[in-house]
C-alpha cells in the first residue's frame, strides 16, 4: 500500500514538471517570433519606407511657426485726436548655439550692441548665453522700443547682422491723455484683454487677427516659407470730444476737491441725436497703469492698503458711475413728472397748488424741502421752486398704473442700450400705493442710472423722443471700410412736441427767475434746467446726493448736461456752480451763438488772428497786438484750433481759446509759476527741464506759457519782468 502511494506520487511530479516545460517552451516561443517580427518590422521600415519617414521627420523638425501679433486698433475722439494706441515693440531672443559658434571677439561686440538696446550690462548677456550654450532659445527682453531695435538691426559683423538674435513683433497699449475718459475707455490687461469700456465692449473689433510664417523642409535641402498676412485691429471712432472732456474733468476735479464727494459724474450730450460729448466718473484711475492708484490716491496712502483695499478701490475707480452707479434722481425727476402730467391732460395748468411745509400721505407726514411752505403755487412756480407739495398733488391726479407705464416709457428700470459693458436698470416697485406715488414724484424710492436719467430728460426737451444713447461714431478697419457707423436711434416717442416746448419753457424759470438753479445762469444764454438733491441711505443720516440738469439754448436745445456730486453738502451748489464753469467754456466751444449782441465800437474791439498751426509764443504777440489775450486747453506749444474763428470781433481783453497739442506726448513737464521771480531765481528752478528766454533785473510780470500748463521738456519759457 505505502509502495503504491509513493508511486502515485512520484507520477504526479513528474506530469507538473511536464506541464511546466510545456509552458516555459510556449512563452520562450513566443518571444522568439515576436523578436523575429520586430526585426523584420524594423528592417521593413528602414529600406523599404526608410526615406519618406526620414524626410517627414526632418519636415517636422525643420518646420517652424512663427505667429505676427496684430496692431490693435486705435480709440479716437470724433476729431480723430488719438484717446487710445498701441505702439510697436519687439521681444528680442538669442540662440546661444550659434552666437557661441562665433569667434570671442565678435561675440562680445553682440553682447555690447544688445546691453545698449536693452539697458543692461554685457557681462549680463554674456552669462545668459554661457549658461546654456548649447540651447536654440533663451528670451533676452521683451517690450524693446521700436526705436531701438531698428540701430540694432544696422550693426554689423564683418558685413553681416548679428548672429543669433532674433526680433519678434509686439506691441504695448498707450493712452497718451492719462485719466481722461478712463472709464469710457476701460484698459488693455495684461493677459491681451480688453477690460471695461470701449476696450471690452469692442474688443472684437479692435483685436485684430494675427498672422502666420510657416517655414517648411522640402525636398531635404529646400526651405520654403509661408506666410498668412496679418490683418491688424479696426479704429473706432467715439463721438466724445477730447477738448470738451478736457473742460468737463477740469472742472469735476476742482469741485471733487473743494467738496470731497465720495462719488460724482458728469455727462455732456446732444438731446437731439443722443449722441455723448462727454462722460466723467469719480474715482478715477489711468489707463496705463490701471492696477496702481498711487498718483490718485498718494503713494503713501495706496502703499498703506492692505491687498483686500487695494482691490475695492481698484473696482470702484473702473466701475463707471455714469452706466454703473443706479441712485435717487430726487427733484431733477420733477420734469419729467410735469410733462406726463400736462402729456396726459391730468391737470389744468390754471390750477393752483398750496403748500404749507408738509402733508399727510396715508400714514406717512412727508414734508417738503422749505419747511415753511411755499404758499400757493401754479405749475409753473412749483416746477421752478421745486415744490413738493404741488408734486405730490400732481401725482395725486395720475392713476397708479398710468405712472408706471411712463416710469416704462421713459426708460427707467430698462437698459438705455448704450454701448459699455456691465449697464446697470436700477429698481423700480412693481405695484405703487399712496406713499409710493407720492415719493416718486418727487424723485424718491426707486433708482436710475444717470445715462437713464439724461436719455429721459432729453424726450423732455426735444420734442418729446427717447433716443438711445450712442458714444460710438464709427468702426473703420485697417484697409478704410467702414464696418460701422452710428446713427440716431429713436426707441419711442413719450411726450407731444407741444408738451416738450411747454416743460422746456417752465425750466427756463428755474434758471432765470429767482428758481432753484439760478446759480447755473450763464451771461448771454438762455439755459433751461432742474436741480436735485435727493437724501442718500437712511432717511435722517444727513448724506445727500446733490445734482444739475441744465441744457442751452432754451428754446432749441443743443446740448445737455448732467452733473452729480455723491455726498456733497446739501446747500453746498456745487452742481450749478461745475455746470456754470464747465458749460461756459463748452457752449462757445461748439459756437452756439449767445442771445446779446455787443455793442462795442471798433476801437473796443480786437480781431482774431489766424493762429492754427503756430506756435504758443507766436499766438500770445499776435494776440497782444488786437489787445486780446488766451487761455490755453490741452498739452503742448502746438496750436492745432481756435475759438472764436479767424475775424471774429472780439472786446479788448477777451479770451480767445487755444487747443493745444504736444508733437511727443510722452516728455511733458508742467510749468511752474515764474511771476515774481527774479531771472536768475526762475532760471535756478527750472534747471534743465526748460529754456528761459527774457532778460531785465526786475520782478518777473509775465509769463508764456503760464504756471501750471504742460509743456515738452527742454520747450521755452518766455518771460517778461518790470523793474
Amino acid at each position: 500500500m505505502e509502495r503504491r502511494q509513493q508511486s502515485v506520487k512520484k507520477n504526479q511530479n513528474t506530469l507538473s514538471k511536464t506541464r511546466l516545460n510545456r509552458r516555459i517552451f510556449i512563452i520562450a516561443l513566443f518571444f522568439i517570433v515576436f523578436i523575429i517580427y520586430m526585426i523584420y518590422q524594423v528592417t521593413y521600415i528602414k529600406f523599404i519606407h526608410g526615406e519618406e519617414y526620414q524626410k517627414q521627420v526632418y519636415s517636422r523638425l525643420m518646420s517652424r511657426e512663427s505667429p505676427i501679433n496684430p496692431q490693435r486698433g486705435n480709440i479716437l475722439d470724433r476729431n480723430n485726436n488719438t484717446l487710445a494706441t498701441s505702439f510697436l515693440t519687439y521681444d528680442i531672443t538669442l540662440s546661444p548655439k550659434e552666437i557661441m559658434e562665433e569667434e570671442e571677439t565678435d561675440r562680445y561686440v553682440i553682447y555690447e550692441a544688445l546691453a545698449e538696446a536693452v539697458d543692461k550690462k554685457a557681462e549680463e548677456i554674456q552669462a545668459l548665453v554661457e549658461k546654456n550654450p548649447s540651447s536654440q532659445y533663451a528670451l533676452l527682453a521683451k517690450n524693446v522700443a521700436n526705436e531701438k531695435v531698428e540701430v540694432l538691426k544696422e550693426k554689423k559683423i564683418n558685413g553681416k547682422a548679428l548672429t543669433g538674435v532674433w526680433y519678434d513683433k509686439s506691441f504695448i497699449r498707450s493712452y497718451p491723455k492719462s485719466e481722461l475718459a478712463a472709464q469710457l475707455l476701460g484698459f488693455y490687461n495684461k493677459d491681451g484683454q480688453g477690460q471695461y469700456g470701449i476696450e471690452q465692449q469692442y474688443n472684437e473689433y479692435l483685436v485684430g487677427e494675427a498672422g502666420r510664417i510657416f517655414s517648411q523642409f522640402q525636398d531635404e535641402q529646400i526651405i520654403t516659407t509661408e506666410m498668412k498676412a496679418v490683418e491688424n485691429g479696426a479704429n473706432i471712432r467715439l463721438t466724445i470730444d477730447e477738448v470738451i472732456q478736457q473742460y468737463v474733468e477740469t472742472t469735476m476735479k476742482k469741485y471733487i476737491k473743494e467738496y470731497n464727494p465720495v462719488n460724482a459724474a458728469a455727462i455732456i450730450a446732444n438731446p437731439n441725436t443722443g449722441e455723448i460729448y462727454s462722460m466723467y466718473s469719480y474715482p478715477s484711475f489711468d489707463p496705463n497703469h490701471y492696477n496702481n492708484l498711487e498718483e490718485q490716491l498718494g503713494k503713501e496712502v495706496w502703499n498703506g492698503l492692505n491687498e483686500q483695499d487695494k482691490t475695492t478701490a481698484l473696482y470702484s475707480a473702473w466701475r463707471n458711475f455714469t452706466t454703473q452707479n443706479p441712485y435717487e434722481l430726487g427733484s431733477t425727476f420733477k420734469p419729467l413728472l410735469i410733462a406726463l402730467a400736462i402729456d396726459e391732460h391730468a391737470i389744468d395748468l390754471n390750477d393752483t397748488y398750496l403748500c404749507h411745509g408738509s402733508m399727510q400721505v396715508a400714514d406717512r407726514l412727508i414734508h417738503c424741502w422749505k419747511t415753511s411752505g411755499h404758499g400757493e403755487q401754479t405749475v409753473e412756480q412749483a416746477l421752478a421752486n421745486s415744490c413738493n407739495m404741488a408734486m405730490i398733488q400732481i401725482a395725486e391726479k395720475i392713476d397708479y398704473d398710468l405712472f408706471l407705464s411712463y416710469m416704462d416709457k421713459y426708460g427707467f428700470g430698462e437698459r438705455t442700450g448704450i454701448a459699455l459693458p456691465g449697464e446697470e436698470t436700477g429698481l423700480l416697485h412693481n405695484k405703487l400705493g399712496p406713499v409710493e406715488r407720492a415719493t416718486y414724484s418727487m424723485g424718491q424710492t426707486f433708482t436710475a442710472t444717470p445715462v437713464q436719467l439724461i436719455s429721459a430728460f432729453s424726450a423732455v426737451i426735444n420734442g418729446g423722443y427717447l433716443l438711445e444713447p450712442l458714444v460710438v461714431s464709427d468702426i473703420v478697419d485697417e484697409r478704410g471700410e467702414v464696418l460701422y457707423h452710428a446713427k440716431p436711434v429713436i426707441r419711442r416717442q413719450v411726450i407731444s412736441k407741444e408738451t416738450s416746448e411747454l416743460v422746456r419753457r417752465y425750466l427756463g424759470k428755474v434758471v432765470d427767475e429767482g428758481g432753484t438753479g439760478v446759480n447755473a445762469h450763464i451771461s448771454g444764454y438762455k439755459i433751461g434746467g432742474k436741480t436735485g438733491t435727493a437724501e442718500k441711505g437712511e432717511r435722517g443720516n444727513e448724506k445727500y446726493i446733490v445734482s444739475f440738469v441744465g441744457y442751452a439754448p432754451l428754446e432749441n436745445p443743443e446740448v445737455i448736461a448732467l452733473v452729480i456730486f455723491d455726498e456733497a453738502p446739501e446747500k453746498s451748489g456745487a452742481p450749478t456752480k461745475a455746470f456754470k464753469e464747465m458749460m461756459g467754456k463748452i457752449l462757445p466751444y461748439l459756437q452756439i451763438e449767445t442771445t446779446s449782441n455787443m455793442q462795442e465800437t471798433k476801437e473796443e474791439q480786437g480781431e482774431v488772428p489766424s493762429l492754427i498751426g503756430k506756435n504758443l509764443y507766436e499766438a500770445t504777440s499776435l494776440l497782444q497786438a488786437q489787445g486780446l489775450t488766451y487761455q490755453s486747453i490741452g498739452v503742448g506749444t502746438q496750436i492745432k484750433s481756435q475759438y472764436p474763428k479767424e475775424g471774429t470781433l472780439l472786446p479788448k481783453g477777451s479770451s480767445v481759446r487755444l487747443y493745444m497739442q504736444a508733437e511727443n506726448p510722452g516728455a511733458l513737464l508742467e510749468v511752474p509759476n515764474l511771476i515774481g521771480m527774479s531771472i536768475e531765481q526762475a532760471q535756478s528752478l527750472v534747471g534743465e527741464d526748460f529754456t528761459l528766454s527774457g532778460n531785465g533785473s526786475g520782478e518777473i510780470t509775465n509769463q508764456v506759457p503760464k504756471a501750471g500748463a504742460k509743456i515738452e521738456k527742454k520747450a521755452q519759457i518766455v518771460v517778461q519782468t518790470y523793474q
